[in-house]
């Protein structure tokens, strides 16, 4: 119960901090139209349910329309994540609603670790290489 309340405390804690960038257009450094480069604004690990939450937004200022697109179209959907050379983790993406162009990512627990203001690339699972 105190894992949930305090997690639900984090969530909050996120959308708050939330804040709109200006738009352009772009996408990853990988050529991959399904993949975006992004970064992380914060993370958390929780023990109880074992997961990462990250909160991220674009690495690049030109890439938020893109993001936003992708997190419009694919929230609640799974994505891979790739961070520096390790393997792709699956994870949960969610667009948050109230904070334009941010994203919530949920991993498993033995995820590579995610540092504040890391870089990682994300993959929608279901583009297909369709954007």
């Amino acid at each position: 119960m105190r894992m949930r309340f305090a997690f639900s405390l984090f969530l909050l804690a996120a959308i708050a901090f939330c804040a709109p960038e200006p738009t352009a257009a772009g996408q990853a450094e990988t050529g991959d139209s399904g993949a975006i480069t992004c970064r992380v604004i914060e993370a958390h690990t929780a023990g109880h349910p074992a997961v990462v939450a990250v909160v991220f937004h674009q690495a690049q200022k030109e890439d938020q329309p893109r993001l936003a697109s992708l997190l419009l179209q694919h929230s609640g959907e799974e994505a891979e994540v790739q961070i520096g050379g390790a393997a792709r983790t699956a994870g949960s993406v969610f667009r948050l609603k109230s904070c334009f162009g941010r994203g919530l990512l949920l991993l498993p627990a033995d995820a590579p670790p995610l540092k504040d203001g890391e870089t990682f690339t994300l993959t929608f699972a279901q583009d297909n290489g369709k954007n």
